[in-house]
């Protein structure tokens, strides 16, 4: 039975579904019921939940359907009966095509008896999309002409991403009863098609990665190279789908997790792009790197203003001549406003929006080619072990450099560094203890030549601020002071060639 809500139309739905052959032909369906009109459909439904699949584990299925007569969105949950309730909102309701809309999201939450898991953990992700050829032939009741007893399905399924077919037969129920139902369920067996073992396609499509999940297994990634890749990039749309209202509202860490998601995006998008479509991978990155510009500002403010501010405090009181204090504070929070105030914005446009839905559709159908089917251990070392040679030879032109052209290649240098730590993250969760040890030593690359960066950046804004300041009228002692500090600490981040020698002493298998 359908009613309305104000989450769109709900419905009960009851129903079950058979094994079959590829090739076997349809059961008799005997005096139950005549068989009325036949009518073929193409759908595509992507199913969201968690990267932990804590819907599914639930017996709740959150999918977005496109085809067939009841296209949209779908949330289906337990009722006590063994009948499940089945709430429906329209395509177009999301902000954007893959993000659920809000009356679900209230309907799920109401479900659930209690939100998502907070943070990245709670992000709603494609988990698996189903694209079903079916041929749907309604059943009719002999009595009473017209009258539509229940719904007969023949699907030819496809799961993806890893491609696995089957068939199945659905019977739902319209206007008949439970009876009927087990009727057809008797008949149909007696036949030779039982009850299929598998309560859902979705459950089919899953296999065990539901109770991996329940055991706390998630973040160990077994299998082939593809599924590596896939959780690994799974992990940084979940970041950034779950930081934006965060980012709106200016929290603090915000902008840094979501800028370090878009970074590991990027560089694994590049990093493992032989296992990719580079024609649909290559023009997303560029957009992921439109995104982190945009990030970059508001978080280079935030930065230099903490850092600056500390610096001041460092000093002795008579080293701090002048509004040195309220300058640093006054310019760089309006700086840090402005550039926040341009990120806002970015979020509300409708590149963002596209951006999101890409990277979202992404996950749901990956567009793999090369040995991404192969097995991660002897696939994705040889990829890494690319990115170090990359790493190695930026490091050897930086090394022969002298000035700012130095310091601009030691930059190029921590950017091919950390392309080297973000893969061996990826790989942590399918080859252990190595993949993490590696991470971690070009982590203390990336940090320590971090520092000659971040030195340079807010020496550039001493310099914009003491020349502010001396069009006040203001002395300009203490921004020279702290500007020399500021170079004293891009030498001495300069040491991080040598964690870089060790790292590329180490390398990569």
């Amino acid at each position: 039975m359908a009613t309305e809500s104000e989450a769109g139309m709900q419905q009960v739905e009851a129903e079950l579904k058979f094994a079959i052959g590829a090739d076997d032909p349809l059961p008799a369906l005997g005096e139950l019921v005549e068989v009325g009109p036949v009518h073929e459909q193409l759908l595509r439904a992507v199913y969201l939940d968690t990267q932990a699949l804590h819907l599914v584990r639930h017996r709740i299925t959150l999918r977005r359907r496109e085809g067939g007569p009841d296209a949209g969105w779908h949330l289906k949950s337990p009722l006590p009966d063994g009948t499940r309730l089945e709430v429906h909102a329209p395509l177009g309701d999301g902000p954007g095509r893959l993000r659920v809309p809000q009356t679900l999201r209230e309907e799920l939450r109401a479900a659930l008896g209690h939100g998502l898991p907070d943070g990245a953990e709670g992000a709603l992700l494609p988990s698996a999309v189903l694209v079903t050829h079916r041929i749907e032939l309604d059943l009719l009741d002999p009595a009473q002409q017209g009258v539509v007893l229940a719904q007969l399905c023949d699907d030819r399924v496809t799961a993806l991403p890893a491609g696995e077919t089957w068939r199945e037969l659905e019977v739902e129920l319209v206007d008949g009863d439970a009876e009927l139902l087990g009727q057809i369920a008797a008949s149909f067996e007696d036949q030779g098609v039982p009850v299929a073992d598998h309560p859902s396609k979705l459950a089919r499509a899953l296999g065990d990665r539901p109770e991996r999940a329940g055991r706390g297994e998630q973040s160990r990634v077994e299998g082939p190279a593809a599924d590596v890749v896939l959780a690994f990039l799974g992990a940084q749309v979940a970041v950034l789908v779950a930081r934006e209202d965060d980012l709106r509202a200016d929290v603090p860490d915000a902008v840094h997790r979501t800028r370090v998601a878009t970074r590991r995006l990027r560089s694994s998008l590049r990093t493992f792009r032989r296992l990719l479509d580079r024609d649909v991978t290559d023009p997303l990155r560029e957009e992921v790197r439109w995104f982190a510009t945009a990030l970059g500002e508001p978080r280079d403010a935030e930065v230099v203003r903490d850092h600056l501010l500390a610096a001041v405090e460092d000093l002795p009181e008579d080293e701090v001549v002048g509004p040195v204090r309220e300058r640093v504070r006054s310019e760089l929070d309006r700086r840090h406003a402005a550039a926040h105030q341009a990120l806002v914005e970015v979020l509300d446009s409708d590149r963002y929006l596209e951006l999101v839905d890409r990277l979202l559709e992404l996950l749901a159908a990956p567009p793999w080619r090369g040995r991404a089917r192969r097995p991660a251990d002897t696939v994705l070392p040889r990829l890494v072990g690319q990115a170090v040679d990359r790493a190695r030879a930026e490091s050897d032109v930086a090394a022969q450099a002298e000035g700012e052209q130095r310091l601009r290649l030691l930059h190029e240098t921590r950017k091919r560094a950390k392309a080297v730590r973000y893969g061996c993250e990826a790989l942590a969760p399918a080859l252990g203890e190595q993949a993490a040890a590696a991470a971690q030593a070009w982590e203390q690359v990336t940090e320590t030549l971090g520092e000659v960066q971040d030195a340079a950046l807010a020496a550039q804004r001493l310099r914009e601020l003491a020349g502010t300041a001396q069009e006040a009228g203001e002395p300009g002692y203490t921004y020279g002071l702290l500007a020399a500090r500021e170079a004293a600490r891009a030498a001495a981040a300069q040491d991080g060639e040598a964690a870089l020698a060790r790292a590329l002493e180490h390398g990569w298998p």
